[in-house]
């Protein structure tokens, strides 16, 4: 006779506690903290409409992940009659450091300086497909400052215009419905131009156009080579010619310098003359002089000697004029008198 030993109800009761507390472990893991999770809370008034934010949906700071929204509610003042949709949410403080260093503590925030810094909060959409949204932490210290102070619990982040309620605004903002008038109107010219046959009749010019514009383009395709080995024979003239321009002037230079050279030879030589002619001239003044002391009246060799003084004096009047003119016109050594 066999006898079967049964399970024991401690091995089962074990099992079960094991699962349980794996499960748990594995619940606290995927929750992005677990039981180390040290988070601070702030509390968001939004004015545009939150559908497709839900509890769980991720704050983020520049893209990067740094807590989740916590809750969501209504809050109705009997005041001012107005409805307010209070978002609480965390930010996890090991994802924040503040120069440099991650801080544990649960004051981690100086709230008060990041808003006059410009922190803001704003809804982004996450995905088209879902229309899910979550909150965007970013700073914009142009944006104004709008706080409800609807809650002593949590410190308020002020909030920012989303870009999707910029664009609804914009929309609404648009003429829509003198936009839609113009539009009618031009379908109605198109029906017009279409039963009157213009359109086609433009449409037939167009490709006209098109074809003429063709065949200039080929011609232009085809005198392109002979264009451009013109142009570069007139640029290979064009720069020997500027080549022997370059020769020349600095041959003109030289003869330039030549001819100054020997024009101021020339005038010294002339200026030693008349030097000379002047010291003649005064000679022979004294020898006149000293002859009309020996000689006297009219006789002859007075006469004869005044001649020669009259002709000597128009000598060196002659030679000074020249002198002048050739200081004047010091080309006439080489051209001559014109």
């Amino acid at each position: 006779m066999s006898t079967q030993k049964g399970i024991s109800p401690t091995l089962i009761g074990g099992f079960v506690l094991g699962v349980l507390l794996l499960g748990l472990a594995t619940v606290f893991l995927l929750s992005d903290g677990g039981f180390t999770r040290n988070a601070s809370k702030f509390i968001l008034y939004f004015e545009s409409d939150i559908k497709g934010l839900q509890v769980g949906a991720p704050v983020n700071f520049r893209g990067v992940k740094i807590g989740q929204v916590e809750s969501m509610s209504i809050d109705y003042d009997s005041q001012t009659r107005q409805f307010t949709i209070p978002v609480v949410i965390s930010i996890e403080s090991r994802k924040v450091g503040f120069d440099g260093k991650q801080k544990q503590s649960h004051g981690l925030f100086d709230i008060d300086q990041l808003i006059r810094q410009g922190l803001r909060a704003r809804l982004n959409l996450q995905s088209l497909v879902t229309g899910k949204l979550e909150v965007e932490l970013d700073f914009e210290p142009d944006s104004p400052l709008r706080l409800i102070g609807g809650s002593d619990e949590y410190p308020e982040i002020p909030t920012v215009q989303s870009n999707l309620d910029k664009l609804a605004s914009a929309l609404e903002d648009l003429p829509l419905k003198r936009i839609t008038r113009r539009v009618s109107e031009i379908l109605d010219s198109v029906d017009k131009a279409l039963a009157d046959g213009k359109l086609e009749k433009t449409v037939q010019s167009f490709i006209l156009m098109a074809e003429r514009l063709d065949v200039i383009s080929r011609q232009l395709e085809s005198a392109t080579p002979g264009l451009l080995s013109s142009s570069q024979q007139t640029l290979d003239e064009t720069r020997a010619l500027l080549r022997e321009l370059n020769t020349t002037a600095q041959e003109t230079r030289q003869l330039i310098k030549l001819a100054g050279e020997r024009l101021d030879s020339a005038v010294d030589n002339w200026n030693n003359t008349l030097a000379s002619g002047e010291a003649t001239f005064g000679q022979v003044k004294q020898t006149a002089s000293s002859a009309d002391n020996l000689l006297r009246g009219d006789s002859t060799l007075v006469r004869e000697m005044n001649a020669a003084l009259r002709e000597l004096g128009a000598a060196a009047r002659s030679i000074r004029i020249m002198s002048e003119y050739l200081e004047r016109h010091p080309e006439a050594l080489l051209r001559g008198k014109q």
